[in-house]
């Protein structure tokens, strides 16, 4: 974008150029043959626009450039706006991932854990079925999955955040 910018505006101090007179000499020769004398040329060329009309196509330039200039800042601050704005609403949902690992972590996990193990001593003593066994230790493994499933979208979110943040 930086470059587009510099660009429109070098292409504008052309246009500002072409307002101002040119002056140009051209020079040649020719090698005369049959004995003819060699042959030199000097052209002074002048080009001064004075007229209204021959200058309005210049300035019609300078100005839609001008205007593709700030159409191009403008693109680019609204793209930085909206990395902005990507960035802090992946924080904000990257806080809320960390606070579900701390509960799952502290609360669920543990619970579950404890579940598993009473039904297990239920099921050593007879007093528990086979079935409720298998559904305490299904129940367990599937949110640690989940839990390990968070944990890898809280990493590829985190990884994202920094990616956005090195590109601004």
């Amino acid at each position: 974008m930086d470059r587009e910018i510099d660009l429109t505006v070098l292409k504008q101090e052309t246009e500002r150029t072409a307002l101002k007179p040119q002056f140009g000499i051209r020079y040649d020769n020719m090698i005369g043959f049959g004995g003819q004398p060699l042959q030199y040329t000097i052209m002074g060329m002048v080009r001064i626009p004075m007229a209204k009309w021959s200058s309005k196509m210049n300035k019609a330039n300078i100005e839609s450039l001008k205007w593709k200039s700030n159409a191009i800042q403008s693109q680019k601050e609204m793209m930085v706006n909206e990395y902005s704005g990507m960035a802090y609403g992946m924080r904000n949902e990257l806080g809320l991932k960390k606070k579900q690992l701390k509960l799952f972590e502290s609360q669920i996990i543990p619970a579950l854990r404890n579940n598993y193990r009473t039904m297990q001593l239920g099921y050593e003593q007879n007093t528990e079925e086979l079935f409720m066994l298998y559904d305490a230790w299904e129940i367990l493994n599937m949110k640690q999955l989940e839990l390990l499933e968070l944990l890898s979208q809280a990493l590829k979110l985190q990884v994202t955040i920094e990616r956005i943040i090195e590109k601004n």
